[in-house]
This record gives C-alpha cells, sequence and structure tokens, in this order.
C-alpha cells in the first residue's frame, strides 16, 4: 500500500469536517465510486467523532492522526490517537428489531464501521496508541 495522506490534528469536533474532506479528495483519488465515499464519509465522521467524545472523555484532547494508504485493490484508512482505549470486541452490536422509542441513543457507528468497510481492526498500545483499521477493497478495473 502506498500512503497517501496522514494528517494530525487535535481531537475536536471542529477538525472532523477537515479529517472528512481530506479523506474523501484521497478517496476520489484512488478511484472509489459515489456511493463508496459516501460509506467512507460516514465511516470517518464517526471514527472521528468517537475519538473526541470518548477517547479523551473527561480530559484535555489530545491528537487524532488520520494515515489513508491505497494499493490498485484497496482503500485503507487508519485512525490513532492517544487517548483512552476500548474492547473492540466488547461494543454490543446494537438491536436494530426494536423500536426507536426502545433503542439505546448511540451505539450505531461501530455497526456501520463494521457494515461499510471489508475489514475493520483495532489495537491498543499505550507507546503507539489505539488505532482503528478500516479497509474498503476497490472495485476490479
Amino acid at each position: 500500500m502506498r500512503k497517501v495522506l496522514t494528517l494530525r490534528l487535535p481531537a475536536v469536533l471542529e477538525n472532523v469536517p477537515v479529517v472528512m474532506d481530506s479523506v474523501i479528495e484521497s478517496a476520489t483519488r484512488a478511484g472509489l465510486d459515489e456511493t463508496t465515499l459516501q460509506q467512507i464519509r460516514l465511516v470517518v465522521d464517526d471514527a472521528c467523532a468517537n475519538v473526541v467524545t470518548h477517547a479523551y472523555e473527561g480530559v484535555a484532547p489530545g491528537d487524532m492522526e488520520i494515515t489513508c494508504s491505497h494499493s490498485s485493490q484497496a482503500c485503507m484508512i487508519q485512525v490513532r490517537d492517544w487517548g483512552q482505549g476500548f474492547a473492540l470486541e466488547c461494543v454490543p452490536i446494537p438491536d436494530l428489531d426494536c423500536s426507536l422509542d426502545e433503542r439505546n441513543l448511540g451505539g450505531l457507528g461501530l455497526f456501520l464501521i463494521r457494515h461499510f468497510m471489508d475489514r475493520v481492526e483495532y489495537s491498543h498500545d499505550a507507546n503507539t496508541g489505539n488505532v482503528l483499521t478500516m479497509t474498503k477493497k476497490l472495485p476490479l478495473r
């Protein structure tokens, strides 16, 4: 994979649109179709919003680093932070069959990330930080 974008910004909500626009520009150059671009916009928005609201919850905002890499087969997006980590496998799958009145607020972000991306990995290390890696396969040309 060839790295095509790296951004490191303070993890504040005002920077989420900056990240989304940069990632979409990069993904557009990789040749992704409009539907896939909208899916990527959604997952990047959610991943960065989660960093802002959860990773640095209760402390001064730290940084988030976004890296995009492309190959002829895939587009990979990594979102890194140095805040509080979590256990990806412990995040419950939301109950999509219950009514809106019964549904808990939030909780769809990781579900949508897993749904729209072909591969999702998460790692937490005290030195290298929390890294969410999302990969989308490119259509064969």
